[in-house]
Parts: structure tokens; C-alpha cells; sequence
């Protein structure tokens, strides 16, 4: 039996996702409150990476089956891969951005002196996963990765790879994610490449992990196709495990899809590249939020922080001016004015598990304050507007964990 804060049950009775069977399994609806919290995921990884010198790109849903042929998916990874009709051309779906990505890097004029050069994309990509194995958020057909290319030299590597951790890192800080494992993922039976490149790229990579002074264990076998890969794994509030970010270091695709930049000698070289994601999917991470904070999203991940609650309709007028001002000051503000009773809205809101509950009554509106109840305390009175505004502001911009 599932317990009460499984994202399968807390996720769509809180509103977050739904299941259809007219959409079929592992392809999960998000209504308004489940792609806040994801919008929010995603600005807030959109200002960390542009910060760290990432550009978003942005890349098709499908391919002829040719790019796929070339960067080796179709030999290793055919069988996880959805194929399209089309007119012209036989064409898939795409399971991985990493043979678009390296062809938008194939197609400018690259100079050692650009690089690195990091493609962001928040991707929504497609595998065939047997219906079996499909469950809730956790494994799904439809995956939005937080993905990300990094096309650089061998000199830049470790430092790429260092900053890459680091990033890794400042994630899960703000996540609240304490509690952090990390994995060596070596050649698995299917690859590209051959064997001493592959001994290569898995020596770089223990060494990054040496000198991070991260404790590690080797995962044997368990690497992608085109290289090996550092994972990272956390215990949510539960102590569940979940392998989530990845760091991937590849010296095959670049040369499979001619990609090259004029090295210091004015040579083609071919980049190597580094695949990595923090969250690994935004539908995964989702789900593991939900557990972790039992559906209590701390205020800057809310879909509502505020609920605004009309004491009688005699007060309704002015309750719609409160929450007007709430909403123009940028916050995002549900309102219940329903004729019922405040201890009935207010327990409603509750079990929403709504970050702050407002009441305005007759005495707010003659004092011009608000009857603040925040979340888990008792309810705050004579509380001036600015001052709520500030303090809530406040936390959101620091990401205030509960």
C-alpha cells in the first residue's frame, strides 16, 4: 500500500499531475499548479546557468533517422525509441539532445579561442519504456532533462568537470538535499569508441573525483554508450535513494557528427564533450519534491503562496483590493470568497498546504493590516501590507527552505 505522502497519491490530490488512460501510461498531464512548480524549477536553473556562461538552445522533437545512424543511437538505443511516419523520410522521436546539440556546434565556425562552449536546453525528449516498468513521475515515456552540452579541449576538461560538480553541488543546497552519494559509471557492454579512449575518459574521471576529495564507488557497466560518467545520488527526507544528476564524458560524438574547431596550429580538432544534467528530468524531480516536502513546497516553489480569505461578503470589496495589491506586487495569490466559514476556508487551505493564509475581516479593513497565518504557526494580526510583502519577498529571493 502507498503511503500518504507517495507523489502517486499526494501529486494529483494536491492538483500537481494527472494520469489519463485516452493519453496513455508514463504520459502525465500537468494542470496549472504542477507547471508552476516546474517553471519555477526552471527559472531558477535558467538564471544559475546563465550566470555560468550557458546559452539555451533550442532543438526539433524529431529527426530523420539518419542523425541517429551517425551518432550511434540507432545501433545501442533503437530499441527504447519511438519511430515516426512521415511523407518523405523515416524519422524518430528523440530520446537524447546530445546528436542535436553537437550539430549546432557542428554547423558554426568554432576557433579554440571560443571554447568552451556550453548549449543548455530544457528538452522534453521520448523513450519507448515497457508499460511495466512505467510508474508515476518516477519513470515515465515523456522526459523534460535539464540538459546540457559542454563542447571543450582536454586542457579545459578538468576544470569543466570541476565546475561541474561544484554546480552540482549548489542544486542541492537549495533543494535541501543533504545527503549526496556518488557513483563511476564504467563501459557498459554496448559502446562506442574503442577500448583505450574508454580507458581514458574513465581515468580522467576518477582522478576529478580523487582530487574533489568526493568519496566514490564504481558502478561497472553501468556507463552511456558514447562514455563513462559520474552519478550522483541523494536521499530525500523519506532516506530513498534516487540517481539523479550525471556528469558524462564523451570522445566519440564529436568526431561521428564532424564536428570540429581550428585548433592553435589552425587544425580541425575534434571537441570533446561533456552531457550533463542536475536534476536528470523535471518530471522525476517533481515526484521526488513531493515526497521530500510531503507537498509543503517551501514559498518559492508553490504554485500558491498566498491565499486570500473574505471574512463575510459584507468585507468582499475590500478583500479584492488585498488581493489585487498581492498579485501586483508579484505574487502568486488564490483567492476564497466563497459565502462558508473562515475555520471551513481555512482548513481547506490547509490541506492545500498553502504557504500563507490571509483573512481580512472588519478589523484589518478599519486597521489597515492583514491576519497573516503562515504555514504550521499561529496566526500574526495588525500585520502591515509592506511589511508581509517584504518578508515573503524575502524569502522567495533567499529560497527560504520550511
Amino acid at each position: 500500500m502507498a503511503k500518504s505522502n507517495d507523489h502517486r497519491v499526494l501529486g494529483p490530490k494536491l492538483g500537481y499531475y494527472q494520469q489519463s488512460e485516452d493519453v496513455g501510461p508514463g504520459l502525465p498531464l500537468f494542470p496549472w499548479k504542477g507547471e508552476s512548480v516546474i517553471n519555477s524549477l526552471q527559472t531558477f536553473l535558467r538564471e544559475l546557468l546563465e550566470k555560468n556562461d550557458y546559452k539555451f538552445v533550442r532543438t526539433p522533437h524529431i529527426s530523420k533517422n539518419e542523425l541517429f545512424k551517425k551518432s550511434g543511437h540507432w545501433t545501442n538505443y533503437r530499441e527504447d525509441m519511438f519511430s515516426v511516419k512521415s511523407k518523405d523520410d523515416k524519422m524518430s522521436i528523440k530520446p537524447m539532445s546530445c546528436p542535436f546539440h553537437t550539430s549546432i556546434f557542428a554547423n558554426e565556425s568554432n576557433s579554440y579561442k571560443d571554447l568552451p562552449k556550453r548549449y543548455a536546453e530544457f528538452a522534453t525528449v521520448y523513450r519507448n519504456e515497457a508499460s511495466g516498468a512505467l510508474t508515476g513521475l518516477s519513470r515515465v515515456r515523456m522526459i523534460t532533462q535539464d540538459d546540457a552540452h559542454i563542447f571543450c579541449t582536454i586542457d579545459q576538461l578538468n576544470g569543466e568537470i570541476s565546475n561541474l560538480i561544484e554546480l552540482v553541488k549548489e542544486v542541492y543546497s537549495v533543494l535541501g538535499f543533504n545527503d549526496v552519494e556518488v557513483e563511476l559509471s564504467t563501459r557498459p557492454e554496448k559502446y562506442v569508441g574503442n577500448l583505450s579512449t574508454w580507458n581514458k575518459a574513465e581515468k580522467i574521471l576518477e582522478e576529478m573525483l580523487k582530487d574533489s576529495k568526493l568519496k566514490f564507488k564504481i558502478n561497472k557497466g553501468d556507463g552511456a554508450f558514447y562514455g563513462p560518467k559520474i552519478d550522483f545520488h541523494i536521499k530525500d527526507s523519506n532516506g530513498k535513494s534516487w540517481q539523479l544528476a550525471t556528469i558524462q564524458l564523451d570522445f566519440n560524438l564529436s568526431s561521428r557528427l564532424d564536428a570540429t574547431f581550428k585548433n592553435s596550429k589552425d587544425k580541425n580538432e575534434n571537441p570533446i564533450i561533456l552531457h550533463r544534467a542536475l536534476l536528470g528530468s523535471f518530471e522525476r524531480m517533481f515526484g521526488i519534491l513531493i515526497e521530500h516536502y510531503n507537498g509543503a513546497f517551501p514559498v518559492w516553489l508553490s504554485p500558491t503562496q498566498v491565499k486570500v480569505i473574505s471574512f463575510n461578503d459584507e468585507i468582499l470589496e475590500y478583500t479584492k483590493k488585498i488581493s489585487k495589491k498581492l498579485i501586483s506586487s508579484g505574487l502568486r495569490v488564490e483567492n476564497d470568497f466563497r459565502s462558508e466559514t473562515v475555520q471551513r476556508k481555512v482548513r481547506e487551505a490547509e490541506l492545500e498546504k498553502i504557504p500563507y493564509i490571509i483573512v481580512i475581516g472588519q478589523k484589518e479593513k478599519e486597521k489597515n493590516t492583514l491576519a497573516v497565518r503562515q504555514r504550521g504557526s499561529r496566526p500574526k494580526f495588525g500585520v502591515k501590507m509592506n511589511d508581509f510583502i517584504k518578508q515573503i519577498k524575502t524569502e522567495i529571493s533567499n529560497k527560504t527552505l520550511n
